[in-house]
């Protein structure tokens, strides 16, 4: 029953400490000038998979890389299958041509990539810079694309940063957010491996086979509690999760 608890207060703790992230870099980007544009593409696809990013990287520095990788790809499932399939549920959903010759594509791209550089031993630090560089590419093309093009598609990242009204204003009031949502994240991913592990041992499960199921998916619950709202945020957020396996590797 205890790990059940933790689960359920890493989750919590995870979704929070997210949230708070977000605010708090919107604010710290509002107030630098950054573009809403260039927000809602980084900043608010960067919080929201903050979770996944965090577990991982714990669970790789506690030396369980099968949680890590597990995460790291049931989330990207999840991403797909359940927070999208939630989406079409609640309302249609109007794909875009560019998200389908870009976005998705990029989806396939690193959902190849990841089983070729895993293929071995392990990932290594090699691996992990591959990883990053195709990710820091996409948000080049991204940007580019979406600054080029303007439409739908720029406005619906422009509303997703231009959503989350109620943001600091002070610079003590942003940084206290910012180090507030690093810690409920940190303290989150703590709690959550600490369940994760007590189940697995309990029940007598692989950590791969936690990983992929309750840890994916707790993980991906702020996607879908930000996705859930309009605008409908999970059609951007396709290619994030496989580009954290990097951070496994690190």
């Amino acid at each position: 029953m205890s790990n059940v608890l933790f689960i359920l207060v890493g989750i919590a703790l995870l979704t929070t400490g997210g949230e708070t992230l977000i605010r708090g870099a919107l604010a710290a980007a509002r107030r630098l000038g950054i573009s809403p544009l260039l927000s809602g593409l980084v900043i608010v696809g960067f919080g929201t998979s903050a979770p996944e990013m965090v577990v991982s990287v714990d669970a790789a520095l506690s030396e369980r890389p099968d949680i890590a990788i597990g995460n790291v790809v049931g989330s990207n499932i999840g991403n797909i299958l359940l927070i999208l399939g939630a989406c079409a549920l609640i309302t249609p959903l109007a794909v875009q041509a560019l998200a389908l010759r870009r976005d998705a594509s990029m989806v396939v791209a690193a959902s190849v990539l990841f089983p070729l550089l895993a293929w071995g031993d392990a990932l290594g630090r090699p691996d992990g810079v591959i990883l990053l560089s195709g990710l820091l590419a996409y948000l080049v093309w991204a940007y580019r694309s979406e600054r080029a093009r303007g439409g739908p598609s720029a406005e619906l990242h422009q509303a997703e940063a231009d959503e989350l009204s109620r943001v600091p204003k002070s610079v003590l009031a942003i940084s206290a957010f910012c180090v507030t949502g690093l810690l409920l994240l940190i303290a989150g991913s703590r709690v959550l491996l600490l369940g994760a592990i007590g189940i697995a041992q309990q029940l007598g499960l692989s950590e791969a086979l936690i990983g992929l199921t309750l840890v994916a998916v707790g993980t991906s619950l702020p996607e879908f509690s930000f996705a859930s709202s309009p605008p409908c945020a999970a059609t951007r957020m396709w290619p994030w999760a496989m580009c954290w396996a990097a951070t496994s590797s690190i």
